[in-house]
């Protein structure tokens, strides 16, 4: 008995319909998504690490900035070195040359 029409299932069928060259040109499809992908996941991973780099310096130096002033506060209402530099975790010399 002689198929009417071809069977895509078969490989045969798969070869006849859409040749056999079809397989190397997906894979080249498939390799080109793959490495744009890889591309695409780098660059966002190295968006994040510098975000989070720039986000703990902003917030160290911030954190610095508001330690220096509530010391120099300190100091002019008189408060004694020794118990600023527990308070604020500054050293007496960061703290000396805030008088300046």
């Amino acid at each position: 008995m002689v198929e009417k029409y071809i069977n895509p299932h078969t490989d045969f069928g798969f070869k006849r319909l859409f040749g056999s060259e079809f397989n190397k040109e997906l894979k080249m499809y498939e390799d080109s998504v793959n490495a744009y992908r890889d591309i695409v996941n780098a660059i966002r991973t190295a968006e994040k690490t510098k975000f989070a780099e720039g986000m703990a310096e902003g917030m160290a130096k911030g954190e610095k900035e508001a330690k220096e002033k509530i010391a120099a506060n300190l100091l002019s209402l008189g408060v004694p070195l020794e118990t600023i530099v527990q308070a604020s975790g500054l050293s007496e010399e960061e703290i000396r040359n805030l008088r300046i």
